[in-house]
């Protein structure tokens, strides 16, 4: 399965559970994908600034803490692709925890990449770490979709 799908798929199943029962749904979350050097487990400096720039936004989010889900991967043409991947996401997690995110906000998947993804533009891309924040609310999140302070990645039609 593809990153993406993968992705993809626990987005479907996220805006599932937060519309259970609610007459409107929409899906809420800050999202990013990124490739790295091979063998590296350091998160780059411009993907740190993406995903501090996540957490602001989040932070925007009325009456919610945030979940941080965590997506590893180590290439299986890489050194220990394994290893890499369990480093990767411990790495993620630990900068996760300090942008303020609970660690027991944080869901961790680790992967071995058999063969790369393709980006939008048809390029292969191996896509070894992705994070997504998205809302816990008590609740339920439904009273966000009309809420004027978040802005929905997708939203219902009633």
């Amino acid at each position: 399965m593809s990153h993406r799908n993968f992705v993809v798929r626990w987005l479907v199943l996220l805006c599932v559970i937060a519309s259970i029962g609610n007459a409107s749904a929409c899906t809420i979350s800050e999202d990013m994908t990124s490739s790295m050097p091979l063998n590296s487990t350091a998160i780059a400096n411009t993907d740190r600034v993406k995903i501090a720039n996540m957490m602001l936004a989040a932070r925007q989010w009325p009456d919610v803490e945030i979940r941080g889900i965590v997506y590893a991967g180590g290439y299986i043409k890489e050194h220990n692709p394994t290893f890499l991947a369990t480093q990767r996401a411990a790495n993620l997690k630990s900068y996760l925890v300090q942008l303020g995110v609970e660690e027991r906000n944080i869901w961790v998947d680790t992967r071995i990449i058999k063969a790369p993804d393709v980006d939008d533009k048809g390029n292969a891309t191996l896509n070894q770490m992705a994070v997504t924040l998205v809302p816990i609310c008590t609740g339920g999140c439904a009273r966000l979709c009309n809420d004027p302070r978040v802005t929905p990645n997708s939203k219902s039609v009633n």
